[in-house]
C-alpha cells in the first residue's frame, strides 16, 4: 500500500459520454493524464458512456444515476455533430437531479483533424445545462486539437480559475498518517 495514498475510500466520481472510438480515446487521455497526474492524491471512479447506447431506458436511466452522483462529467464529442435527442433528454434528465450539487462538466468537443473554430451548438447547450447545475464549465474550446494532452489539459486548468469546492476538497485534502508510533 503506498502511504501518501488516502484510505478514506472517498474517490472523485467522474462520468464519461463519448460518441465513437476517436472521441473515447480523446476522453481516455484526458483521463489517463488526470490519473497519472494525481494518483497519490486522488482516487478515481470512472463511468463511461456510448452515446448511441443512451437510447435504450435502461441503460440511459444507471448512466443518469452515475452522472447525476459524479463530482466531474466529462462530454467528448465532434464539434460538426448535434447531440442527439437521446443524449439531449438523458442530459437534462441527470441535471435535474443533481440538486445544485457542485462539479465540473467538461466539455471535449472538437474537430478530427483540426482546432474548432468557435462554439457549435453542442458547445453552448452544454454551457447552459452547467450553468442551470451549477456546475463549472471546462472546454478546450480555445485549444487546438493537435496539440498534446498536456496543453489541453493545462489550457482548461488557466480557463478553470474558480475552483469548485468539491474539486478544492480532493485537491486540498491532507492524507492522515497511515501509522503512528515511535519506531513508524
Amino acid at each position: 500500500m503506498d502511504p501518501h495514498r488516502s484510505d478514506s475510500g472517498e474517490a472523485l466520481a467522474v462520468a464519461v459520454v463519448y460518441e465513437d472510438s476517436a472521441t473515447r480515446d480523446r476522453a481516455m487521455s484526458l483521463c489517463d493524464h488526470l490519473v497519472h497526474k494525481l494518483w497519490e492524491d486522488i482516487d478515481f471512479e470512472f463511468s463511461w458512456w456510448k452515446c448511441d447506447y443512451l437510447c435504450d431506458a435502461g441503460i440511459a436511466a444507471d448512466a443518469a444515476v452515475a452522472a447525476g452522483r459524479a463530482d466531474m462529467i466529462i462530454f467528448s464529442g465532434d464539434a460538426d455533430r448535434e447531440l442527439s435527442p437521446a443524449v439531449k433528454t438523458w442530459t437534462e434528465t441527470w441535471a435535474a437531479r443533481r440538486e445544485n450539487r457542485e462539479g465540473a462538466l467538461v466539455a471535449l468537443v472538437g474537430m478530427g483533424n483540426g482546432p474548432v473554430q468557435g462554439a457549435g451548438t453542442s458547445h453552448i447547450y452544454l454551457r447552459d445545462v452547467a450553468q442551470r447545475a451549477e456546475m463549472d464549465y471546462l472546454t478546450n474550446l480555445s485549444d487546438p486539437l493537435s496539440e498534446p494532452v498536456n496543453g489541453l489539459v493545462h489550457g482548461m486548468t488557466q480557463r478553470a480559475a474558480p475552483v469548485s469546492s468539491v474539486l478544492d476538497r480532493f485537491l486540498l485534502r491532507v492524507s492522515p498518517a497511515s501509522h503512528w508510533g515511535i519506531n513508524e
